[in-house]
């Protein structure tokens, strides 16, 4: 299947906003960069968890649709575990399809700094839409 990074970045703005660039994307796999951006910082210049966990929903997100069947897909869950102070861009986050259901996909999805030091873990479930029906 081949992507179009350019165009998946254009329909979400908060992309673009963070200046996200797809490195790497296959089945089952999205690897993405983010800049060091002052902007994007809390006190002491760390990179905000909020962006980081965007960073990690755009990686995930992208690893689902690689897999998906369906005509769209949610966000169902994201848990995050932060392990380190990110303040050494650009930075990576790779998200890894670990197992694709009928109705949901399970992705494990890693934050890394330039020096390759894992920031955060994350696990996230995905809903993979398949009508537009409204049930009642």
């Amino acid at each position: 299947m081949d992507y179009d990074a350019t165009k998946i970045i254009s329909v979400e703005p908060v992309f673009s906003l963070l200046g996200a660039k797809i490195i790497e994307l296959k089945e089952g796999y999205a690897k993405i960069a983010i800049e060091y951006k002052s902007e994007l910082t809390r006190r002491g210049g760390v990179l905000n968890g909020g962006i980081i966990m965007t960073t990690m929903d755009f990686a995930g997100g992208l690893a689902t649709l690689t897999v998906n069947d369906g005509i769209d897909q949610v966000t169902q869950e994201l848990k995050t575990n932060f392990l380190e102070p990110m303040s050494k861009g650009p930075f990576y986050c790779e998200g890894r399809v670990v197992r694709k259901g009928r109705t949901t996909v399970v992705v494990e999805i890693k934050f890394f700094d330039s020096e390759n030091k894992l920031g955060a873990i994350g696990l996230g479930t995905w809903y993979i839409i398949r009508d537009r029906k409204i049930q009642k």
